[in-house]
């Protein structure tokens, strides 16, 4: 683990700003998790994408496809102790926040939560574990994507980070080990650059005070 460089933090909040991440400095893990839930109060109603049998639809959206009535918040990765807390605030809010079972809501979620390894500054990139296959799923079905970054796991660049990878790399016969660098987005099409074609319209990174995730 690096030590804290204010220099990194606001190298790495400018890089990701470039690539369209939204990026909060919060000071603790309660207060990141209020802002999920703020989140998805404010968002617009999650596009249902496909068919999903026993959800109630509501009124078309954009894309002239049902929207999904009940928010959805997913956090598979979290600790214990802050799924709990995230759980309870949904309720009093009226959410569904989800663990597992990701598989029964592949027409999309409103936000997925999940905590970063780590952060490179050199181009505003969180790692993430998605060994777990909801895990995968959260960062993939979701409109808004968040992830919980400690700000003294932050590296410079990629070659600072390339021992870790070899010891994840080693340490397992697979690995989802996955390094995301703002929204979804693609230009595939005419070299027209879409945002959300591949996965989330939006990416949310919270720095959290050099805090371990419960």
């Amino acid at each position: 683990m690096p030590s804290e460089n204010q220099a990194q933090v606001e190298a790495f909040c400018a890089k990701a700003a470039l690539v369209n991440a939204v990026v909060q400095e919060l000071p603790t893990m309660a207060a990141a998790l209020q802002y999920v839930v703020d989140v998805c109060a404010s968002k617009a109603p999650c596009e249902m994408l496909a068919d999903e049998p026993g959800t109630e639809p509501g009124p078309l959206g954009p894309n002239k496809v049902p929207t999904r009535v009940q928010r959805v918040i997913a956090a598979p990765a979290l600790g214990d102790e802050d799924f709990a807390a995230l759980e309870e605030a949904c309720k009093e809010k009226g959410f569904l926040c989800l663990r597992s079972g990701l598989r029964n809501y592949l027409a999309g979620i409103d936000v997925g939560v999940s905590p970063a390894i780590l952060g490179v500054a050199a181009s505003g990139t969180c790692m993430v574990d998605n060994d777990n296959e909801d895990a995968r799923l959260a960062g993939m079905i979701s409109e808004i994507n968040v992830l919980l970054l400690n700000r003294n796991e932050i590296y410079p660049d990629l070659p600072a980070i390339a021992e870790i990878l070899r010891k994840r790399m080693d340490s397992r016969p697979g690995t989802y080990t996955t390094l995301i660098t703002g929204p979804s987005r693609t230009a595939d099409i005419e070299r027209v650059a879409a945002v959300g074609v591949h996965g989330p319209l939006e990416l949310h990174i919270i720095l959290l005070e050099g805090q371990g995730h419960a």
